[in-house]
């Protein structure tokens, strides 16, 4: 677990981030794909990270600072169809200008849903990352809600296709949590 983890702020500008040369870990991924979860689970914080039961609630960049080492960052997810197409647009905006011009950014965690696979949304999120030669990780959430085929048809795909091997992850049951850990390096 990740600990002395505490909330810092949310926003929608740049400019009341922090100023230092601390390292941020960013959560992204899809509405619904359990960014929020995730957070709460490997901080074992259970309200840390808000958890709505609607997707898209995530509206503005959240950080958390742990134990003065790094930060988790969670970003608004994306492709959520139930906004408006200007607040997409804001969202889009808000995630390029933090992503294309934060400094402090040490990783990218892409987070997918196993039972959803690779959506058209998390490969031009990898596009992005990859253009951008960004470092990432990509972890499968939700293991727990899919069986052993799923889960090799999961696997299977994500290194044919983003030419990397995921962490597979339930929240509920904390697999490969010493794994998890080991991402952020610290």
């Amino acid at each position: 677990m990740l600990i002395n983890v505490k909330y810092i702020l949310t926003t929608h500008d740049m400019n009341l981030m922090p100023h230092d040369d601390i390292p941020e870990y960013v959560i992204v991924g899809k509405s619904n794909v359990g960014k929020s979860t995730f957070i709460n689970s490997i901080t074992n914080i259970k309200k840390l990270a808000y958890v709505s039961g609607k997707p898209g609630k995530t509206r503005a960049i959240s950080l958390f600072d742990v134990g003065g080492n790094f930060r988790l960052v969670d970003i608004p997810g994306y492709g959520y169809a139930k906004v408006s197409f200007k607040q997409k647009e804001m969202f889009a905006d808000m995630i390029d200008t933090y992503l294309s011009k934060r400094k402090n950014i040490k990783k990218i965690i892409l987070l997918i849903d196993c039972r959803r696979g690779i959506t058209k949304d998390d490969r031009e999120m990898m596009k992005y990352i990859v253009y951008h030669q960004l470092s990432f990780s990509v972890i499968g959430t939700k293991l727990d809600k899919i069986n052993q085929s799923k889960k090799i048809e999961f696997l299977r795909n994500v290194k044919k296709e983003l030419n990397t091997v995921p962490l597979m992850y339930s929240s509920l049951k904390k697999n490969n949590i010493k794994d998890i850990i080991k991402i952020f390096n610290f």
